[in-house]
């Protein structure tokens, strides 16, 4: 099973369909098949695609790749997560819909375990709720809490699985976690984006969770005409004992347009793919 390479991308509004449609960029007339090539190229075991906003996409990544199995979440949001999973990896998919928070328009998790004999390797793609306002703010900490619940719980369930006490699962968490801060009253209220990332690296901290080095300190950028700054809305935390491929000097790579020199070639790319970078990493050793 292992290594490992995993790989999640926010694909904005991806339907398939940009060619006919007036609202997107013209750049992205042949973005299904640049993304299918992007991912060609980089050759994921797993891979997961946030906002697919058509059965379209789905249809098309099942032609593109006959060698991987697909999952996609369902249910009355406008937007899901589509997973792939090379052949020959052991896996089960689980939707959690308790991450909707009984509100049936929010995203559930996607939940993917790969095994190897009692080797499992539970990988939780999420797309959490957006907005700095009070009411996105919390929704996305309770959807944090329920990604802490499930941590717990899977560590439980890899004691009675290895008969060890004290054993941790294989946990990993990814996605658009959507960290944008608290816009409440006044600035002297306001959370900044920063501390909600440095309080949830903390408490997932105390789940034994880290956040392994990445290449690019944001994963997401509207492109130099935007008066929206460069932020890291897009992470990865992984089970502590979980050993990633830190050659190149980092764990995770911010692929994409955060990988590009200037400005005019990152807002070419931003404008044929997503103002989301694709997050890449292979882990090594559980």
């Amino acid at each position: 099973m292992l290594p490992l390479k995993i790989m999640a991308w926010n694909i904005e509004h991806f339907s398939g369909h940009e060619a006919q449609d007036a609202r997107a960029p013209a750049k992205r007339a042949n973005r299904l098949k640049e993304v299918i090539a992007f991912i060609e190229h980089e050759k994921p075991d797993i891979f997961g695609i946030s906002e697919v906003t058509s059965g379209f996409v789905y249809e098309s990544m099942v032609k593109a790749f006959p060698r991987h199995t697909f999952h996609i979440t369902t249910g009355n949001q406008s937007q899901e997560i589509l997973i792939g999973v090379r052949d020959g990896l052991g896996s089960f998919f689980t939707q959690k819909d308790e991450f909707k928070r009984n509100n049936i328009y929010l995203r559930p998790g996607a939940l993917l375990t790969v095994h190897e004999g009692n080797v499992h390797v539970p990988i939780l793609f999420v797309h959490l709720k957006s907005l700095p306002d009070p009411e996105g703010f919390g929704l996305r900490d309770a959807m944090l809490e329920r990604i802490y619940a499930l941590s717990l719980a899977l560590n439980k369930a890899a004691v009675k699985l290895q008969g060890v006490p004290g054993a941790k699962a294989n946990f990993i968490v990814l996605g658009d976690y959507n960290t944008m801060g608290l816009d409440y009253f006044r600035k002297d209220h306001d959370i900044p984006m920063e501390r909600e990332i440095a309080v949830m690296t903390e408490r997932m901290k105390t789940r034994k969770m880290r956040k392994p080095v990445t290449s690019h300190p944001h994963t997401f950028f509207n492109g130099s005409k935007s008066t929206l700054p460069p932020s890291e809305l897009d992470h990865v935390f992984v089970a502590q004992h979980l050993t990633l491929d830190d050659s190149k000097g980092y764990e995770v790579e911010i692929g994409g347009w955060a990988k590009l020199a200037t400005g005019a070639e990152r807002d070419d790319w931003i404008e044929r793919f997503s103002d989301h970078a694709p997050l890449i990493f292979t882990v090594t050793a559980v």
